[in-house]
């Protein structure tokens, strides 16, 4: 089977580089034959790095030692489905994995069904096989998951005890899938640079793929930081880790990206910044794997120290200094159209200032990965930053970015508000005071806490606002059908604006969770109750059970409130035999008030356990904001269904609410005066 997996990554490697030329060169040149070769040999380059992913996967299944990665993160005790998920435990395997998932991505983009045919997607497949090709090239020289062991031992490594927890299963996969859709973006914008078919039609495109990367991305950074809050036993979920942020990275820029897109969808402003972070996004995919696998970094998170980290940033030096190359040739293709704004407070106004925020925060965390590695090249005494360096700069952007989010729906591209939108800005804007005012009261006097607090619920009527003056416009009489008609014809739109809603419920999470936190360490004894944080605690009882791969120490914890027992929590302590490691088993205690999170250390002869106890006030509201925003990017992606042929083209012209009324209707005259009337009267 190893032979069967080596002679298929050598044959996805020549088919990989053969389809990047056949494709870019075939289609440059106009030769259809080379092109149609060059696809073929995409295919088989992806079908070759399926065969090698199925063979790994068997071997795991199956606890095959012959293999030098099974036996480094399998073992004979190892569960199923964990061994499963050792494909993209190691060096090797993620990269295959990243690699195969690249492989399928490029594979829909080419030949998933289009209302029109597009000039840009035999290059762009092209581009996606090249950068493949690269991938493929690191394995093949640097980590082949192919590797026979010297000599086959009796029973494997196993897999790390850390990586042994349910979000494991999915979260590298997710991260990796972000990091491969996020090539789809970037190899359209170097076509359409390179082409000079710097118009709309590559945004209409890459759109797309670029919302479904940040999202996915999203519930990966998401399923990591439940990962660590979960495992790693430290009562929290963020800790600014090099390879934590070099997730969070592309996620920003790509945020921005989108915003830039929309820019130029609608305004047809801020083309230059578009393309540069298409560009910037990839390639800090391509950084974030450096900070992963270059050893420089420590992290749990990290990979040994290898050269395979290298060759990826060189890739994005390179990248980065070609895309400006490029960037300055086809600069005239990327002015300004439709003239300046009429006025300020207008939604490219916003765009801009979120764009700028957003980079302000990726160049200081950028410095605050990097401070560390590059103070040890000119002093021996490492400059570490903590928290605080990041908090500083996070804070004042992280409400900036709430507040332009708050008043996006009352805004309109090129034009200032309207009376009515104004009205209920001013009304958005008293509600986030009075807001403020009795968080002040009730809760808690901190600036962050009344800020967090004001601007959500500005958000939230603000988002009432737009959706009862978008109904009151469509019918004036029928008001509740109104808002249904806007919320249906709007459907793009109001995703959108769903989507803020999540981002606002986010950093209410975090900001509720940061300022309330809390913990105290006690030692206690069986029987032993004490009173923390308005709860009675009680220790029943100590237990030890010993299992055929561990030994497992807990305590059994009753939480009381009120004379009512409302939980019964058992952290534990695991020795893991294979390893000789313990880790740590947190029990939580999870409402929409906060989390109790207990932490058990360890216990004497004398009946004695060491136990941490935690409160994190509105955890749950940053688990439903991730919740939220992947419904709003599903609705926003659900494709749109279509009437005639004239809604397609206009549906195919923008998201804005003209596209979206003409997409549900059967475009008449009398509709076509209805829609321009709303238009012109300031539809946001």
């Amino acid at each position: 089977m190893r032979t069967l997996g080596e002679f298929c990554l050598l044959a996805a490697f020549v088919g990989a580089g053969f389809s990047a030329f056949g494709c870019v060169v075939g289609t440059w040149r106009g030769h259809r034959l080379v092109r149609t070769a060059g696809l073929m040999a995409g295919v088989i380059s992806v079908a070759a790095l399926s065969i090698v992913v199925g063979a790994l996967a068997w071997a795991l299944y199956t606890k095959d030692f012959s293999f030098a990665y099974v036996a480094q993160y399998s073992s004979k005790l190892l569960p199923s489905h964990y061994s499963l998920s050792a494909l993209w435990v190691g060096q090797a395997g993620s990269l295959l994995l990243w690699a195969f998932v690249l492989g399928v991505i490029a594979l829909v983009c080419r030949f998933k069904p289009r209302r029109e045919t597009s000039a840009m997607r035999d290059p762009t497949f092209g581009v996606l096989m090249g950068y493949l090709a690269f991938l493929i090239v690191v394995i093949v020289f640097a980590a082949d998951p192919m590797d026979a062991s010297l000599a086959a031992p009796h029973d494997g490594a196993g897999l790390s005890p850390l990586l042994q927890h349910p979000a494991m299963l999915i979260h590298p996969p997710i991260v990796f899938l972000g990091y491969a859709l996020w090539t789809v973006p970037f190899a359209m914008a170097c076509v359409a640079l390179v082409s000079g078919r710097a118009d709309a039609g590559w945004i209409r495109e890459a759109r797309p793929w670029a919302l479904v990367a940040w999202t996915v991305l999203g519930v990966g950074i998401l399923l990591g930081a439940d990962w660590a809050y979960e495992e790693l036993g430290w009562g929290g979920y963020w800790s600014w880790d090099p390879v934590e942020n070099g997730s969070l990275l592309p996620w920003l820029t790509g945020t921005a990206l989108i915003h830039g897109m929309m820019a130029w969808q609608f305004a047809g402003v801020l083309k230059k910044t578009a393309f540069s972070l298409a560009l910037v996004t990839f390639g800090l995919c391509n950084f974030a794997t450096f900070l992963t696998r270059s050893g420089v970094f420590s992290s749990v998170h990290a990979f040994s120290k290898s050269p395979i980290g290298w060759l990826f940033l060189a890739l994005m030096a390179v990248l980065l200094i070609g895309g400006a190359v490029i960037l300055l040739v086809r600069r005239w293709l990327l002015a300004a159209q439709g003239g300046a704004a009429r006025s300020i407070l207008c939604r490219e106004s916003l765009v801009l200032v979120s764009i700028v925020s957003l980079l302000l925060l990726t160049a200081v965390v950028v410095t605050g990965t990097c401070s560390t590695a590059l103070s040890t090249l000119f002093s021996d005494k490492p400059i570490v930053v903590g928290p605080a360096f990041y908090n500083n700069v996070l804070i004042p952007t992280g409400l900036t970015l709430l507040l332009t989010t708050a008043m996006a729906p009352l805004l309109r591209w090129k034009v200032g508000p309207s009376q009515g939108q104004n009205r209920w800005l001013m009304g958005s804007a008293c509600a986030g005071g009075v807001t403020a005012i009795l968080t002040a009261v009730m809760v808690s006097y901190h600036p962050l806490a009344l800020a967090a607090a004001g601007i959500a619920v500005g958000a939230v009527v603000a988002l009432a606002g737009a959706l009862i003056l978008d109904g009151q416009q469509r019918h004036p009489a029928r008001p509740v059908w109104g808002v249904v008609t806007a919320l249906r014809c709007g459907r793009g739109q109001y995703a959108g604006f769903l989507i803020h809603l999540g981002l606002v419920s986010v950093a209410l999470g975090i900001v509720g969770s940061s300022l309330g936190h809390r913990e105290q360490e006690f030692v206690m004894t069986q029987g032993q109750t004490v009173a923390w944080a308005g709860r009675d605690v009680r220790l029943m009882r100590r237990n030890q059970r010993d299992l055929a791969d561990r030994i497992v120490a807990e305590a059994e914890l009753e939480i009381a409130r009120g004379g009512r027992v409302e939980a019964t929590l058992v952290p534990a302590q695991h020795f893991h035999r294979l390893q000789q490691e313990w880790t740590t088993e947190v029990a939580i205690q999870s409402t929409w008030g906060g989390d109790f999170y207990t932490i058990l250390h360890s216990g004497t002869a004398d009946g004695q356990v060491s136990l941490t106890f935690v409160e994190n006030p509105m955890m749950r509201w940053l688990w439903l904001g991730g919740g939220i925003i992947v419904a709003g990017a599903l609705i926003r992606l659900w494709p749109q269904r279509l009437h005639d042929g004239n809604a397609a083209l206009a549906a195919a012209d923008g998201e804005d609410e003209l596209a979206e009324e003409t997409a549900r209707s059967v475009v008449t005259r009398p509709h076509w005066r209805k829609i321009r009337s709303l238009h012109s009267a300031g539809d946001p």
